[in-house]
């Protein structure tokens, strides 16, 4: 009889980190869909761009080693973020 030992891969925070954005660019996508149709999400639609800038400049950071592009997602993520903030709380 013949048994095969399987190794069990583990995984790494870059392939959590693309799992998460992949699934904020659905989110992105099923969140601007809804704001075509109705304005009241449009607030969920900005938190979650801004959500997605901040998780692809960790990535770009940790996974392509790109720096220069790392600061431009940050910059975009604070910039939606606050006017966020701005527009719908105060």
């Amino acid at each position: 009889m013949h048994t095969k030992i399987v190794d069990l891969k583990e995984y790494t925070s870059k392939e959590v980190g693309l799992l998460v954005q992949a699934v904020l660019i659905e989110l992105v996508i099923i969140f601007g869909i809804i704001t075509i149709i109705s304005d009241k999400f449009l607030p969920a639609l900005y938190s979650v761009l801004s959500m997605i800038m901040f998780t692809m400049a960790y990535n770009n950071k940790k996974f392509y080693k790109k720096k220069y592009m790392t600061s431009v997602y940050v910059i975009v993520g604070l910039f939606v973020a606050i006017t966020t903030l701005i527009e719908y709380v105060f």
